[in-house]
């Protein structure tokens, strides 16, 4: 935006209507050509929603198109919309907020240090407008106060892109004033007078106005109407030169008058003289410090952001290596102590205060200055090293000066690239965000420019002369060399950047910057490819390769027969990206298609995945889950006129793993980006996951950009790494002892004739799909290739698991079916049970694979898919069995208590009883039972139904375990799954096997005589002839005959 001058007074308002609240501020986008108003009505603590309205006529009429959820609560009434970002403070935070409206992400958030905030230093209507946000024709302006201003106003500069501060200013204003606006990098500030007699007029007037590219402020008398006497917010918009302004519920419209002298070109103002030392600015990550100035003086901060020497700045003196004391600092007092001198990025930094940065001038070959941090809080230099961001190259800054004179030939600019390109060290191969700026599409302007002029030149020719044919092709020939070498140095250039030594200067910079200089350089390397498929003689096909980025260009005729397209065409590559035939022909122009394929290497990491589209891993994984780019980055383009190329066949690619181990959950994705602003966002919208194994993924999309694989990473540390490796331990050595016990349970329950029966059935079979799942756990589980064996594992693990758990609720039903069985049995139900063991898991598997198949097995383990909920295929049935058993028992334990009162007493059985369970079974004994009622069914039943209670709870709590672990990602959820689970074979032969009286008989015997799998002892053999030859045809089994059938039974 131009200029319009000095602001010499402010017209009358209009009045548009008035509001339901007394403060709140509304604006315009000054970027952005259409009417649309943004409205924030302000209420304490509780504001966190911007109105969009599409026209005026809308907003007066309260017609709402858009309502955006912000990502916090605001402080005050100081937002602003500038290119299509809303940039506020977030409450209770001396932080700005950058929110994307056309994405409704948030996308940056910058913090002001030392800056007061939540109703410290408010303007004079209160609503803790501490940190104010303006707008003009140079741009995003933070307005605030700091103590070590002594509570006066301070304007930074703030890059609404990077959310860098590019410069800072001290005023000699107090805070409490009305409110303040920004016009051509000039600070207006308003004051208003309240009269006590209401119904005089208030005087309010502009009365301090602070010159930025002079350095300069000084009072000055300007009228300002106000007679609503309670202004709440001042907005200037550079594109209609007006104020937008909220006063006392009403919304109002001023007119202002400029005139001569444009504020660049101000005369010096004696009041106020000048810093004799610049005001240094600190920028970490996104935040900016500034240290503490006298009162009455004026300081400035000079950055790239400010071209040293421009028109009407004033250059500053050159700084010396120095350091000064900070500010004090009465809340918590610091003993003087020094960053020691040291040796760091080849630059000799001296000793330095804490809390202070130093600078010194960057290193040989470069020019500018680095700085580098004394942190306060620790007496140590930064851990991120120097900051070398404004460390650049001689020949750089030759060529950006050129470029920006447009005084530059082709020819100029590629020599300078290609003469030099060699010469970048790792410290000034990166070309700062700043200077990329100048190179933006500048190179491609003018080369294109250039070359638009000798065709016409050579048409004009040909008009004149026919004869002169040969020479116009020459001219096209040389037209298309001088393209050619104009890539090749641009490509030489991005390879050189992307170099891994380069990698040190790229970390220079924060993640906005680096996101922001990395989607400058895609969008201005494929912009440069286009101008020179724009001047190839047709067909031609252009091959630039190098170590990190590898570009061809085609240009086609689409009149005859067109081939499948496949980029890299290497035939050892396995990465790939293949374009159908009729996708070229479909898209291309007067039977030409010029097509564009860029292979990057290197440059993902630069590209930030904080604001991806993507749902978020830890969702499904746990916390310490993010995700990251995790290939090369690939691009294809045809006749490009935007980003995104929309296709009717889809374009298949495959990107290989950058790193094999770590990573997981693969996303097709492809970066998003504002041709404007230049910055972006990962996006999965238009991609499909074709298929991913551990080492590569393919994908395919409908559309054409730069596509990326992004995936999960969990967060490894130290501490995480020991969890893990002693979980692996436990695991390990758990189940081999379980295995142990297992293998010692099944030769007991198969071998001891003594003890068969239904019961021990139920028990053999729940043993060995417990041995077969944990061996096969123990074995498998981490062999995630080949990709269909680890399915198959993940299957049978799967289907044992499950089947484990139908055996122990079988014991369940076969406990409950012994007491209310009224006819003693004659035949086994041994068919039954393994129908119900057995078929139930095969059906829940079955259907489960039916579904989706590719959920058995991840990159990860060879087990069941948790990010899509197929997990749910095992805990959903899993949750089904351990409530149908405990249903179960607890009818069993019922019906035991209520029929133990017709029993004769027969206290001889309680030796039965297990031992564990004993002193339950004297308490419940003595409390249900009188002297004159027999305890023998009840001590039966009472042991085998806390055995069983004692098996429900471990298998359901070790499950119950494992699913809090997947939802919390809890390191103790994480040790007690693993415990339960692996040592599960154990407990199950302490209950099963030890703590049984009978089993520990079988056993002695085993080890007094010789046999163990003879007949059966005489004296079983005699209780079971016994017992079968006392039966009664009665149709109520007596309290004798259950006595027998349970002896039998055990």
């Amino acid at each position: 935006f131009l200029c319009p001058g000095t602001l010499k007074a402010v017209g009358d308002p209009s009045f548009l209507f008035e509001a339901e609240q007394q403060a709140g501020a509304w604006c315009k986008d000054p970027l952005q050509a259409g009417d649309k108003i943004y409205f924030m009505p302000w209420t304490p603590y509780r504001t966190d929603t911007l109105i969009e309205y599409s026209s005026l006529d809308d907003f007066q009429n309260a017609r709402q198109t858009i309502t955006y959820k912000l990502p916090h609560r605001v402080d005050g009434t100081g937002f602003v919309v500038y290119d299509g970002a809303v940039f506020f403070n977030k409450e209770r935070t001396r932080n700005i907020v950058k929110f994307d409206l056309r994405t409704r992400i948030k996308s940056g958030e910058a913090i002001i240090n030392n800056a007061n905030y939540h109703d410290t230093s408010p303007y004079k209507w209160g609503g803790k407008t501490d940190i104010d946000l303006a707008v003009d024709e140079n741009g995003l302006w933070v307005i605030y106060a700091t103590e070590q201003n002594n509570g006066m106003i301070v304007i930074s500069q703030l890059n609404p892109y990077t959310l860098r501060f590019e410069a800072t200013w001290d005023t000699t204003y107090d805070r409490s004033a009305s409110d303040a606006f920004m016009v051509c990098g000039v600070l207006y500030v308003v004051r208003s007078t309240y009269e006590d007699n209401e119904s005089e007029v208030s005087k309010s007037l502009v009365d301090y106005v602070y010159n930025t590219k002079q350095n300069r402020g000084e009072y000055v008398d300007i009228h300002f109407p106000n007679q609503y006497q309670y202004i709440a917010a001042v907005e200037y918009n550079p594109r209609d030169n007006q104020l937008y302004v909220w006063n006392n519920f009403y919304i109002l419209r001023y007119n202002l008058e400029f005139g001569p002298p444009d504020p660049a070109h101000a005369p010096p103002l004696s009041e106020v003289t000048m810093s004799p030392q610049p005001q240094k600015t600190t920028t970490t990550t996104t935040s900016a410090t500034t240290t503490a100035a006298h009162r009455g003086v004026a300081n400035t901060t000079t950055t790239t952001g400010l071209k040293e020497g421009s028109r009407g700045a004033p250059k500053p003196p050159p700084v010396i290596p120095q350091t000064t004391s900070p500010p004090p600092l009465e809340s918590f007092p610091l003993p003087e102590r020094f960053c020691e001198a040291t040796e760091k990025r080849d630059i000799m930094w001296p000793q330095t205060q804490r809390g202070m940065p130093v600078e010194r001038p960057c290193p040989k070959g470069t020019r500018g200055t680095a700085s580098y941090l004394c942190v306060l809080s620790t007496g140590a230099w930064h851990p991120k090293g120097p900051d070398l961001s404004n460390c650049t190259s001689h020949w750089v800054n030759q060529v950006a000066q050129k470029v920006c004179m447009r005084s530059a030939e082709v020819k100029c600019i590629q020599n300078n690239m290609t003469a030099n390109v060699g010469e970048m060290s790792p410290e000034t191969a990166f070309i700062s965000s700043k200077k990329m700026c100048f190179f933006r599409k500048e190179y491609v302007n003018i080369a294109d420019a250039s070359l638009n002029e000798r065709t016409r030149k050579m048409k004009s020719e040909q008009h004149r002369q026919i004869y002169a044919l040969h020479e116009g092709y020459e001219l096209l020939q040389k037209r298309e060399r001088t393209c050619r070498a104009y890539m090749k140095a641009i490509v030489d250039t991005v390879d050189n950047l992307l170099r891994p030594e380069a990698l040190k200067s790229w970390q220079d910079m924060n993640s906005t910057e680096q996101t922001h200089a990395a989607t400058m350089l895609l969008d201005t390397l494929e912009e440069g490819a286009f101008v020179l498929a724009d001047n190839l003689m047709e067909p031609a096909i252009v091959k630039v390769p190098a170590d990190n980025i590898i570009l061809d260009v085609y240009v086609l005729s689409t009149d005859g027969q067109v081939q499948d397209f496949k980029f890299p065409q290497s035939s050892k590559s396995s990465i790939s990206i293949q374009l159908s035939a009729n996708t070229v022909k479909l898209n291309s122009r007067n039977g030409v298609a010029k097509l564009v394929f860029v292979l990057y290497k290197n440059l993902g990491q630069f590209l930030s995945a904080e604001n991806s589209t993507i749902k978020m891993a830890n969702e499904a994984y746990g916390r310490n889950v993010s995700v990251a780019v995790n290939s090369d980055i690939i691009a294809a383009s045809i006749n490009k006129e935007s980003s995104r190329v929309f296709i009717n066949d889809p374009v298949i690619f495959t990107l290989e793993h950058i790193d094999m181990e770590h990573y997981f959950n693969s996303n097709c994705s492809f970066w998003n980006y504002s041709e404007r602003s230049m910055m972006g966002y990962w996006s999965t919208q238009g991609c499909k996951l074709l298929d991913s194994n551990k080492t590569h993924t393919s994908c395919s999309c409908s559309h054409l950009t730069n596509f990326a694989i992004l995936m999960a990473h969990r967060e490894i540390s130290g501490n995480d790494r020991a969890h893990e490796l002693l979980l692996t331990v436990i695991t390990r050595v758990g189940i081999v002892v379980s295995l142990v016990c297992l293998t010692i349970s099944i030769f007991t329950f198969c071998f001891f004739r003594g003890l068969q029966s239904d019961r021990n059935t139920i028990h053999k079979n729940l043993c060995i799909n417990l041995f077969i799942a944990e061996l096969i756990f123990l074995i498998g589980i981490d062999m995630t290739e080949p990709r269909i064996g680890c399915a198959i594992i993940a299957g049978i693990l799967h289907f044992f698991f499950l089947a484990s758990f139908s055996w122990m609720c079988l014991e369940g039903v076969q406990l409950y079916l012994m007491l209310v069985e009224v006819f003693e049995s004659e035949y086994s139900r041994k068919k039954y049970y393994y129908v119900s063991g057995y078929l139930f898991p095969a059906i829940v598997v079955g259907v489960s694979a039916a579904i989706d198949y590719r959920s058995y097995g991840t990159k990860r383990a060879c087990w069941l898919s948790v990010d899509n909920h197929f997990i749910w295929s095992f805990i959903g049935p899993v949750t089904f069995i351990i409530m149908l058993n405990l249903i179960f028992l607890v009818i069993t334990m019922y019906k035991m208590v209520k029929h133990s009162t017709t029993l004769k007493p027969d206290s001889s059985r309680l030796e039965n009883i297990n031992p564990v369970f004993s002193p339950l079974v004297d308490l419940l004994s003595s409390f249900i039972l009188s002297s004159s009622i027999s305890v023998f069914l009840f001590s039966f039943f009472l042991s085998w139904v806390m055995g069983a209670f004692a098996l429900l709870c471990l298998l359901g709590l070790t499950w119950s375990f494992g699913l809090f672990f997947i939802n919390e990602a809890s390191i103790v959820m994480a040790y007690l799954f693993t415990i339960f689970n692996t040592f599960q074979g154990m407990f199950i032969f302490i209950f099963h096997c030890l703590l049984q009286k009978k089993v520990r008989k079988e056993y002695s015997k085993c080890f007094r005589h010789t046999y163990c799998c003879g007949g059966l002892p005489t004296e079983s053999s005699h209780s079971s002839a016994k017992t079968s030859g006392t039966r009664t045809s009665a149709r109520y089994s007596s309290g004798t005959q259950v006595h027998q059938r349970l002896h039998t039974a055990t």
